[in-house]
């Protein structure tokens, strides 16, 4: 199951979301441009996550990946974004994710923990 290439897209209301335990992959672009998104939890089965799927939601500020289980995460997801944001990943896979998730979009100050 997946959350399609570009589903959401410029919603301008959405300021929550939470990406179900039955999905593994997140399309690229597919929350691009939310505006008012200021939260996102991400499901513990999410394997891939799409080129910008969160770029320029810029009040997004809290991010939980529940998954232990990603592998790809594709350029530019995370551009944009508030430039302080807190992502929250699991204890076990904090060195793993940081490596991961750098080069993403993340601005300096954006803080990676467990």
């Amino acid at each position: 199951t997946s959350v399609m290439t570009k589903a959401f897209r410029n919603h301008k209301k959405v300021q929550q979301i939470i990406v179900g335990n039955n999905v593994t992959i997140i399309g690229g672009s597919a929350f691009e441009g939310c505006k008012a998104l200021k939260k996102v939890t991400i499901g513990s089965k999410v394997t891939s996550i799409g080129s910008g799927a969160f770029k320029n939601c810029k009040k997004l500020s809290v991010i939980t990946l529940k998954t232990t289980k990603l592998k790809t995460v594709k350029a530019n997801v995370f551009k944009g974004i508030y430039a302080k944001a807190k992502i929250k990943v699991p204890a076990s896979k904090l060195k793993t994710y940081k490596k991961l998730l750098k080069n993403k979009g993340l601005g300096s100050k954006a803080q990676i923990i467990k």
